[in-house]
């Protein structure tokens, strides 16, 4: 009897002791880190003015364009929100449209059906289970190498550095837009990044479409945005507004959106243009999309004070990106390569960089093609706007045809 009265005594101070403090995983507390998500999440989900749900069950809030959690990241203290570029830098997009062919392809349709407000954008709202997901998601991918991705990555597609002396100012293409299957710890995307890097400091900014079910939990094509900002062993950054940092400024395109239509391989193609560019005057990266230049958002100068990325950019890199916890690779692209059929390979097309304040095709002699396990890249330089195409089926490495 004695026993049993000990055991007892011992399993209600043992649930009061959990009560209190939490079980413990890897020396943290579980309770500590649900007040620690909880504080996160009242910082992301700002006061909204309208709430708006789409087909897909995103939620996502209208927050005033100056009350966004942008403004809580410590360097922003002082910023204050732009609703458009300067002159400068409008000039020069205007500059990057004019080529008629830009409209010979089909641009996939994006944004909410009914947007937010004027004077609000929208933000999707977070949940602990999404804050968890991209903190593992980021700290995976915060020192992407297209040469060697590591850690469970493999690349596929070009790389190309700027002539002596010179900074890239802005990189972009129109990508096809596909949404091969993924599954489980998978994901698969197509990217243009900008990057630039010294021993102990880089900073970079990606842009593109992605199917991750670890950071959306679902699998749907969607667009994503990352920034990251590394220098003496620390590293700032996230993706899209799960962090403060990016300044959203379009009241109808969320910059985690699901696309409304994707491409099918051999039947039919869309499209989506993305740039991004550095403000001549201000020196804020501005990210814009479809065939009109849409402004979303941008990411204040402040942010990339330690890189010195917020005057240019030393490499630019586009292509597929495909990541597993296991030895079989998801499907990059299309899930097809077929080297000059691009109505069934994944492709941009109209890759292009800035080079003082204009937007040109990658000089030929820099340009490195990069290929990687499953996964096959193409260099077009015949075309008149530089394009080329990458993918694969994945699977196991030894299943690979060479």
């Amino acid at each position: 009897m004695r026993k049993i009265m000990r055991l007892v005594v011992v399993a209600i101070v043992l649930t009061a002791y959990i009560a209190s403090n939490g079980c413990v995983v890897n020396g943290r507390s579980i309770q500590s880190e649900d007040v620690e998500l909880e504080k996160e999440l009242a910082a992301i989900n700002k006061p909204s003015i309208k709430t708006i749900e789409t087909e897909y069950g995103d939620i996502y809030d209208c927050v005033d364009i100056n009350k966004q959690p942008a403004f809580d990241h410590p360097l922003l203290k002082d910023h204050k929100a732009k609703t458009r570029p300067s002159l400068a830098l409008e000039k020069i997009l205007r500059a990057s449209r004019k080529d008629a062919s830009l409209l010979e392809t089909n641009p996939t349709k994006l944004g909410l059906k009914e947007g937010c407000p004027a004077g609000s954008v929208p933000l999707r709202r977070a949940t602990k289970e999404d804050l968890r997901r991209a903190k593992s998601s980021f700290k995976r991918l915060s020192s992407f190498e297209p040469s060697n991705p590591g850690q469970g990555y493999d690349f596929a597609g070009i790389v190309t550095t700027p002539p002596a002396n010179v900074l890239f100012k802005g990189i972009a293409a129109r990508i096809s837009v596909y949404q091969p299957p993924v599954s489980g710890q998978q994901s698969s995307t197509a990217l243009i990044q900008l990057q630039t890097q010294t021993e102990t400091k880089v900073g970079s900014i990606q842009v593109g479409w992605t199917i991750d079910p670890e950071l959306y939990g679902d699998s749907r094509a969607r667009l994503f945005t990352k920034w990251s900002e590394e220098h003496d062993g620390t590293v700032d950054g996230c993706y899209n507004t799960l962090c403060s940092g990016f300044v959203v400024t379009n009241p109808n395109i969320p910059i985690d959106t699901a696309f409304n239509d994707v491409s099918i391989a051999q039947r039919s193609q869309v499209f989506q243009w993305m740039m991004v560019t550095l403000d001549p005057l201000s020196q804020d990266w501005w990210l814009s999309m479809q065939d009109d230049n849409i402004r979303i958002g941008y990411w204040p100068r402040e942010l990339f004070s330690f890189s010195g990325f917020s005057v240019g950019g030393y490499n630019a890199t586009w292509g597929g990106l495909v990541h597993t916890e296991t030895d079989v690779s998801p499907a990059m692209g299309s899930g097809i390569f077929e080297d000059g059929n691009y109505n069934s390979t994944c492709n941009m097309v109209k890759v292009q960089v800035n080079i003082g304040n204009t937007f040109v095709s990658p000089y030929d002699n820099p340009v490195q093609v990069l290929q990687s396990r499953c996964f096959k890249a193409s260099k077009q330089n015949t075309h008149p706007d530089y394009r080329f195409q990458f993918g694969g089926p994945g699977g196991l490495p030894n299943s690979c045809v060479a």
